[in-house]
């Protein structure tokens, strides 16, 4: 079973935004999986090292949609992407020297930062995105 699984509260009703927010969810349910069957120390690096590849990806294309439109609110929601990033690369900072890094303290920070993040900030600019025709 997943720990968060997609469902539409969370959709943004922005198409390309929604399926980008799905493949976060599928990180995150990935190494949950891995946890649960005890194999997330052979899995966390390349899980931490995919969210941060593709959060990077993500946030790039969403802000880049959220210019487009002209979404007032950008410079303190990319402040919100450069946090979350910075934590990811702590992440696998602390991975690459040795420091304490677990698999929950990653899932339970990416869990609550989707959860919030999404349900709350992104939610957002669904309105000023679709008036602008980005669907």
């Amino acid at each position: 079973m997943d720990l968060v699984t997609w469902d539409k509260s969370y959709s943004v009703n922005v198409d390309s935004c929604d399926a980008e927010h799905r493949r976060l969810f599928y990180l995150l349910n990935e190494l949950h999986k891995a946890m649960k069957a005890g194999q997330s120390s052979a899995v966390i690096a390349g899980t931490v090292h995919q969210l941060e590849k593709y959060t990077q990806t993500h946030f790039l294309a969403e802000e880049a949609r959220m210019q487009s439109a002209q979404y007032a609110k950008l410079p303190e929601h990319r402040m919100e992407h450069q946090k979350f990033v910075a934590k990811v690369k702590q992440f696998r900072s602390d991975l690459e020297t040795g420091n304490k890094c677990d698999a929950v303290a990653v899932v339970t920070f990416v869990k609550n930062w989707l959860s919030t993040h999404i349900m709350q900030t992104d939610k957002m600019y669904s309105k000023d995105l679709n008036s602008h025709g980005i669907k």
